[in-house]
């Protein structure tokens, strides 16, 4: 009874932690979408003509959600361990493989689209500015743009998922994930000036993906398919192996 309280408990709070922070994603794209009318794809990329401009810019720009989102993955992925809410629902008979795939099925697309919500907030801000005159190629641009982005950020929650299953602690969790996303961040900044290697980033592949009217875009896949694989690869294995008793 107790347990079954403890886990109650925790699915309220980890519904309170994710649904605030989509609320905030939201607001945060309501209240900056008007400064991507000159600000498109950059501080050199021009002025926007059209929605799709505000769009493409937004998810050309949402790098830092990503360390917010991955942070509060952590901390929800986190307390499971912490909480001991896995422990018991492997010692429930439920296998680790089932465990584990869950929680990345599960998380993945919650988490991409708390990231989505902030292009679309700012969409719904300037559309009594722009209007919807190029409505399908604005459709076409939301399609690419959620596809490339669901691939490809969802490196940064990967990053969180091995580093609850590696340290199984709220705390470092997050100070790992967060670090890691910080730094990435700031190599891409000063990659872009500087002209370091940057090929290799998700991050980087995401903001080619939508600067180019190209729907097929192979080193996107590849570089997804790379960390996924590998992410997924480490974390499951590290998982399978700890001590969950």
């Amino acid at each position: 009874m107790h347990n079954l309280l403890k886990m109650n408990r925790y699915s309220l709070l980890r519904s309170r932690i994710y649904w605030c922070g989509c609320a905030g994603t939201f607001l945060l794209g309501l209240l900056t979408g008007s400064t991507y009318e000159t600000d498109v794809l950059g501080a050199e990329g021009g002025i926007a003509v059209t929605l799709s401009d505000i769009f493409i810019g937004m998810v050309y720009d949402s790098t830092f959600l990503l360390i917010i989102a991955s942070s509060l993955l952590a901390l929800v992925l986190g307390r499971e361990f912490s909480w001991r809410t896995i422990n018991q629902e492997v010692c429930a008979g439920h296998g680790r493989g089932a465990v584990f795939a869950g929680k990345v099925i599960t998380y993945l697309p919650a988490y991409n689209l708390m990231v989505i919500l902030y292009p679309f907030a700012g969409c719904i801000r300037e559309a009594s500015r722009f209007g919807l005159i190029d409505g399908g190629d604005f459709l076409s641009v939301i399609i690419k743009a959620v596809l490339y982005s669901f691939l490809l950020n969802s490196a940064a929650f990967l990053y969180a998922v091995f580093f609850c299953c590696l340290f199984r602690n709220l705390a470092k969790a997050i100070a790992f994930t967060a670090g890691l996303n910080f730094v990435l961040s700031l190599y891409l900044g000063y990659g872009m000036k500087l002209g370091l290697p940057l090929s290799f980033l998700p991050i980087y592949q995401i903001r080619k993906a939508v600067s180019t009217q190209s729907l097929f875009v192979p080193s996107c896949w590849l570089t997804a398919g790379v960390y996924a694989s590998v992410m997924i690869f480490l974390s499951w294995r590290t998982f399978r192996k700890c001590d969950l008793k």
